[in-house]
C-alpha cells in the first residue's frame, strides 16, 4: 500500500530539516502558487521531481512541495517552474524567527533576561535568551530524557506557585511510609534529601536562598504567574543543607545526585534521575585543593556520568587565586566558576575574581526572581549568578540537536564538555573582567544556543580518543575511542608528521593496536566515522611512538596561590614516570615521581625563588636532570612593598631590642638601631599558618644594669599596610635582667603572603600606638619591623627540630620543638627506652617544650612527636636521643659570652667568645643526638672559623666545652 502523500511529505521534510540545520529556509522544500483554475494535484503529479506536496490554502491554491535536494538544483527547479504560466509565484520556505517571549506578568522586571534599562541599567546588559527560547525552552532532551538539575542549597518553598511544577519528584519514593521503596539509601526522600539532618526536609531552612536559586534555574514558564527560569520545563532537584556544612556533607549531596544518574543510566531510565548538573553556592574561605583532595575529585567523577557542575565564588572583593578559596581552585574540566556583574555590565566589587580559577561572570546583582512565601523579588550575590548559568546548561542539553543526541548516548563525558566548551565560546566579552576572569566574558544564551545548533550534523566524530603505549617493549600504539550508534563504520587514517599521504585502516573497531611502526617517531593520527555518505572525522593528533626517553615537550611551570607551584608538560608514551626536583637558594633537591603529566608542588615558602627541574622516567633507563625552570612563589604580601608608617622620636641610647626569637620561624639578633628604629625585613626561617599558636621571646639589653623594659606586638593580619588595635597581639613586660614572653595566635582569617610584624619596646610602660610620631628622643626605647609569612595549613605536619637537654638536678630532660605548620598549637608526645618492648609514654603538650623527669641521656630513648588537629593526632616525627651523656651541671655558659655569626648560616660560620675563656673543644650534633663534626681548639684562640661543607641543610645544636668543665649550646640553622 503507497504511503500516504501528506505521511510522505512530513517524512521527507523531516528528513529534510535533519540536513539542512543552519539554513533559514527548509532544503528540498518550495512554496508555490498557482493560477485560480489550475488543478494544483494534477500539476504536482506531473512534475517527476517532485516526491510529495501539501495543500497550504485552498484560497490561495498554494502548495507546499517536496523534492530531493541531492538530485535536482533548487535554483534550477525555481526557475522552471516560475517560467511555467500557470504558477504565480515560487519561493523558499524560509524559515521564522519566533520571538518567543514568555507570558509571565512579571517577566518584563527580569531585566536579566531582556534589558531595556527599566532599572537604570544598560540597554542589552542581559543574557540574550530570547533567541534560545525561539529554538528550545527546556524540559527534555533530544532523546527524550526529562532533563534534571540538582539544586544544593538551604531548602525550597515547595508551596511556590511559579516552582512547584518544576520541582522534582521522585516517582518511585512512597511518601510517608518510612520506607526506602526505591532502594537507593534513601527514606521517603519524594522530593530530595536534607544531608544537615539525613532525613527528607528539603525545606530545610525554609528555602530563604534556595528559593530564589531555583526561581533563576527552572521558574516555570509562560504559565500566565510571575516570573520565568533560563529553564520553562526543567526539574530541579533539591538537596538541602543548613549552608554550616561539614565537608562530609558536601560529598554527600554531590554523592545523592551522582548515585541519581548512575541508577538511571544503568536502568535505562527507569530509576533515579538524568541529572545534567549541579548548582552550589557555598565553599571554603581560604582553602586550597591539597587540602582536600575528595572534594575536589569528585567533580571529575560527576563529569565521567556527563554531570556539569557550577559554583559561585565568595561574595568579597578578592582574589582567590592568591588567598585561596574552595571550590574555586578545585581544577576539573567538569567545574564551572562564576563571579557576578551588575546591570550595567560591570564586576560588582564585592564578588571575587581570579584570573586562573574564575570561569565567567553572570548577572547577580538585583536579578528578579521567585521568592520565599509564594512572592517575588530582587536578589543580590554571586550566588544569584551561578545558577543563570546552571539553567543555561540545562537549556542547552534540550536542544534539538541530533547529533547532540548522538553524543549524550554514546559518551555522556564528551558530551558535558562539549556543551562547557559551546558556552564558553560563545560569552560576551567583557572589559570589566578582563585580568580577573579566565575567559574574560559573561554568559550569552542565545549565541550559545546559535552555535550548538550550527554545529549539529547527521554524522559524529569519534570522541574521547586517546593514544598509548601498550605496556610491553614494543613501538606500537594502543587507541581507544567512542563512537555513536548512528556511525556505520570507523576508518583510522596516518601518516609521519610532515608528510602529505595518509595510510588508511579501514573498520576499525576500539581499543585498536596500530602495529609496524618505527619507534620514537612522530605521527599524526586521525579517526573518521562514516554514516551512510557522510563523514565526520575527529581533530589531528600527533603522536610520539614508544622508544624515546627525553624531556617531555612543553614543560612548563606556574606559580598558584598559598605557596603552591604547578609543573606540567606533554606526557611521552615511552614514559613510566617523571621525577621533579626542586631547592629554593643552596637547599638540597626535593624530589617528587608521578605517573602524570602534572604536578603541584605545595607548602613552599611564599615570596621564593625555586629551582625546578624535571626527569623522565623510561622502561630500561632514565634522563638526566634538565630543563631548569626558575620561579618564584606568590604571596610577597605588603610586608615588603606597602608604606607602613615610620615611627620617630625614639631614643636608645639606655636600652635597645637585643633579640626577637619566635622558634622555628624567627630568630634574629640586634645592637643599637639608628635612630631607634630598623626594618629588618624577611628573616624567616619558615611559616605561619592560619590558626597557629607559637611562643615568642623578646630579649631587651641595657647600658648598665637594666631596666623594666615593656613590650608591644603588632602584626597586620589582613595586609592592608595598617597596624590596628585588634591587631595588637603581645602586651608583656620584660622584667630587670630578664625577657618578655608571649603567645602569638594566628587569627583562622588571616591573609596568606608576607606581612609585617612591629616589636615596640619602651622603657617602663608602651605609651605610643603603633605608629609613635615624635621628635628629640621623647620616647625611651626602640622599635624593630620584621616580615611573618603566613601560608596555608598543608594536613596536619609534625614539629620540626626536636631536641633534648638533660640537666642533673634535679634529674630531667627537657625536649623542645619548634612550631609546627599546623593548627592549634597543641602537640602529642610519647617516648619510651629503645631497650625492650616497653609501652610509650605519652602526654598532650600545649607550647614548645616538655620537662620529663628521670630520663636521662645516657640512655637510649625512642621520642615520638605529632601535631594535634582537630583532638587528633597527626604524622609524628621520630627521635632517637641518648648515648652521648651529654649535661650541664650549673656549669652552663651564658649566651652573652659567646657569639655565632652568620646563623642561618651557609657553608661556614664564625665562633667567638669572651677573652677570660679558655675552650678545649666544639661539637655540632644533628638534632637526633648524633655528633657530625667536632673540632679541636687552640687554647690561645679567641674565635673559630667553622666550615660546614657536605653538611645537609637543616637544624643543628652547637655545643662549646670550656676546659674547666663548662658547656653551652646554641642552635645553628644550615641553609
Amino acid at each position: 500500500m503507497p504511503l500516504p502523500r501528506l505521511l510522505l511529505l512530513l517524512a521527507l521534510l523531516g528528513s529534510a530539516a535533519l540536513g539542512a540545520q543552519g539554513l533559514d529556509y527548509g532544503q528540498g522544500q518550495l512554496i508555490v502558487q498557482l493560477r485560480g483554475e489550475v488543478d494544483g494535484k494534477a500539476w504536482a503529479r506531473a512534475h517527476k521531481e517532485l516526491s510529495a506536496w501539501k495543500p497550504l490554502s485552498r484560497g490561495l491554491n498554494t502548495y507546499l512541495v517536496a523534492f530531493d535536494w541531492a538530485k535536482y538544483a533548487e535554483k534550477q527547479l525555481r526557475s522552471d517552474f516560475a517560467a511555467d504560466d500557470r504558477v504565480v509565484n515560487v519561493q523558499l520556505n524560509h524559515r521564522l524567527s519566533l520571538r518567543r517571549r514568555p507570558n509571565d506578568p512579571r517577566y518584563p522586571q527580569q531585566w536579566q533576561f531582556f534589558n531595556t534599562g527599566q532599572i537604570g541599567g544598560e540597554n542589552g546588559a542581559d543574557y540574550n535568551v530570547q533567541p534560545a527560547w525561539d529554538v528550545t525552552t527546556g524540559g527534555v532532551t533530544v532523546n527524550g530524557d526529562t532533563i534534571v538539575i540538582a539544586s544544593i542549597d538551604n531548602g525550597i518553598d515547595l508551596d511556590h506557585e511559579d516552582l512547584m511544577a518544576n520541582i522534582w519528584v521522585n516517582r518511585d519514593e512512597i511518601p510517608g511510609n518510612g520506607r526506602d521503596d526505591d532502594r537507593n539509601g534513601y527514606i521517603d526522600d519524594r522530593f530530595g534529601w536534607n544531608t544537615a539532618l539525613d532525613n527528607n526536609d528539603v525545606e530545610g531552612g525554609k528555602g530563604d536562598h534556595g528559593t530564589p536559586v531555583m526561581g533563576q534555574i527552572a521558574a516555570v514558564g509562560n504559565n500566565g504567574l510571575g516570573v520565568t527560569g533560563v529553564n520553562w520545563t526543567a526539574r530541579v532537584m533539591n538537596i538541602t543543607n543548613d549552608f554550616d556544612p561539614l565537608e562530609s556533607e558536601v560529598i554527600e549531596a554531590y554523592g545523592y545526585a551522582l548515585e541519581a544518574r548512575k541508577r538511571y543510566d544503568a536502568s535505562g531510565g527507569r530509576e533515579g534521575a538524568y541529572v545534567v548538573a549541579t548548582n552550589a553556592s557555598w565553599g571554603r574561605d581560604r582553602a586550597f585543593p591539597s587540602q582536600s583532595p575528595i572534594w575536589c575529585s569528585l567533580y571529575d567523577t560527576l563529569g565521567k556520568y556527563g554531570i556539569i557542575n557550577v559554583a559561585a565564588v565568595p561574595n568579597r572583593d578578592i582574589d582567590v587565586d592568591e588567598v585561596g578559596d574552595l571550590p574555586s581552585l578545585c581544577e576539573s574540566e567538569y567545574l564551572v566558576v562564576v563571579t557576578s556583574i551588575d546591570t550595567r555590565n560591570k564586576k560588582v566589587k564585592d564578588a571575587a575574581g581570579g584570573s586562573i580559577s574564575v570561569d565567567l561572570a553572570a548577572f547577580g546583582e538585583g536579578v528578579y526572581t521567585t521568592l520565599l512565601g509564594n512572592s517575588y523579588g530582587a536578589v543580590y550575590g554571586t550566588s544569584f549568578a551561578a545558577p543563570a548559568v546552571t539553567g543555561a546548561f540545562g537549556l542547552l542539553y534540550s536542544a534539538p540537536c541530533p547529533s547532540l543526541g548522538q553524543l549524550l548516548r554514546s559518551d555522556p563525558a564528551a558530551a558535558a564538555r562539549y556543551l562547557r566548551d559551546v558556552l564558553y565560546g560563545s560569552l560576551r566579552p567583557l572589559p570589566t573582567l578582563a585580568g580577573t576572569t579566565v575567559t574574560g566574558g559573561s554568559l550569552n544564551v542565545g549565541a550559545a544556543m546559535t552555535t550548538l545548533m550550527q554545529g549539529c550534523a547527521d554524522c559524529l566524530a569519534p570522541t574521547s580518543f586517546t593514544a598509548s603505549p601498550p605496556g610491553d617493549a614494543s613501538s606500537d600504539l594502543l587507541l581507544s575511542w567512542k563512537v555513536s550508534a548512528a556511525v556505520d563504520r570507523v576508518d583510522l587514517q596516518y601518516r609521519p608528521t610532515g608528510s602529505t599521504e595518509w595510510t588508511t585502516v579501514a573498520g576499525v573497531g576500539s581499543p585498536y593496536r596500530l602495529t609496524g611502526l618505527p619507534s620514537c617517531r612522530e605521527y599524526d593520527l586521525q579517526l573518521v566515522s562514516r554514516c551512510g555518505g557522510t563523514t565526520s572525522g575527529t581533530e589531528i593528533r600527533s603522536v610520539e611512538t614508544p622508544g624515546c626517553c627525553r624531556l617531555p615537550d612543553d614543560y612548563r611551570v606556574k606559580a598558584l596561590a598559598g605557596g603552591r607551584i604547578v609543573a606540567e608538560w606533554e606526557p611521552l608514551l615511552n614514559a613510566l614516570s617523571y621525577t621533579l626536583r626542586y631547592r629554593t637558594g643552596d637547599d638540597e633537591w626535593t624530589e617528587i615521581t608521578t605517573p602524570e603529566a602534572r604536578l603541584e608542588l605545595t607548602g613552599l615558602r611564599n615570596c621564593r625563588t625555586y629551582e625546578i627541574e624535571l626527569r623522565t622516567n623510561c622502561t630500561g633507563g632514565v634522563t638526566r636532570f634538565q630543563g631548569r625552570r626558575i620561579q618564584k612563589t606568590l604571596g610577597c604580601g605588603v610586608c615588603l612593598d606597602a608604606d607602613y608608617c615610620l615611627p620617630t622620636g625614639f631614643g636608645n641610647e639606655q636600652e635597645w631590642i637585643a633579640r626577637v626569637e619566635i622558634p622555628g620561624i624567627l630568630d634574629v639578633a640586634s645592637s643599637r638601631e639608628i635612630d631607634g628604629y630598623r626594618n629588618f625585613g624577611d628573616e624567616t626561617l619558615s611559616s605561619m599558618v592560619p590558626g597557629g599558636v607559637y611562643p615568642i621571646t623578646l630579649t631587651p639589653a641595657y647600658r648598665g644594669s637594666g631596666f623594666t623594659q615593656d613590650f608591644h606586638v603588632y602584626i597586620d593580619w589582613n595586609q592592608d599596610a595598617v597596624f590596628t588595635p585588634d591587631e595588637l597581639v603581645v602586651e608583656q613586660t620584660a622584667p630587670r635582667g630578664g625577657v618578655a614572653r608571649g603567645v602569638i595566635e594566628v587569627p583562622e582569617v588571616s591573609e596568606l603572603g608576607l606581612t609585617r610584624m612591629r616589636v615596640i619596646m619602651q622603657f617602663t610602660t608602651v605609651k605610643t600606638g603603633p605608629c609613635p610620631a615624635g621628635t628629640n628622643q621623647q620616647f625611651s626605647g626602640e622599635i624593630e619591623d620584621y616580615c611573618i609569612d603566613v601560608t596555608p595549613v598543608q594536613g596536619c605536619p609534625p614539629p620540626d627540630g626536636l631536641t633534648a637537654t638533660y640537666e642533673d638536678q634535679p634529674q630531667q630532660t627537657t625536649l623542645s620543638w619548634g612550631a609546627s605548620a599546623a593548627p592549634g598549637g597543641s602537640y602529642h608526645l610519647r617516648y619510651r627506652p629503645r631497650s625492650g618492648d616497653v609501652s610509650y609514654t605519652e602526654r598532650t603538650v600545649k607550647g614548645l617544650s616538655a620537662t620529663v623527669a628521670n630520663v636521662n641521656l645516657c640512655s637510649s630513648y625512642e621520642v615520638q612527636i605529632a601535631s594535634i588537629c582537630d583532638g587528633v593526632p597527626g604524622e609524628y616525627r621520630v627521635t632517637f636521643f641518648g648515648d652521648d651523656c651529654v649535661s650541664n651541671p650549673d656549669a652552663s655558659l651564658p649566651e652573652t659570652r659567646w657569639s655565632l655569626y652568620p646563623n642561618p648560616a651557609s657553608g661556614w660560620t664564625r665562633l667567638a667568645w669572651a677573652g677570660e675563656l679558655t675552650v678545649a673543644s666544639v661539637s655540632l650534633y644533628t638534632v637526633d643526638g648524633r655528633r657530625a663534626l667536632e673540632w679541636s681548639v687552640d687554647p690561645a684562640a679567641r674565635e673559630l672559623e667553622l666550615r660546614l661543607d657536605g653538611l645537609p641543610p637543616g637544624v643543628y645544636v652547637l655545643r662549646l666545652f670550656t676546659v674547666d668543665g663548662r658547656s653551652g649550646s646554641r642552635r645553628l640553622l644550615l641553609r
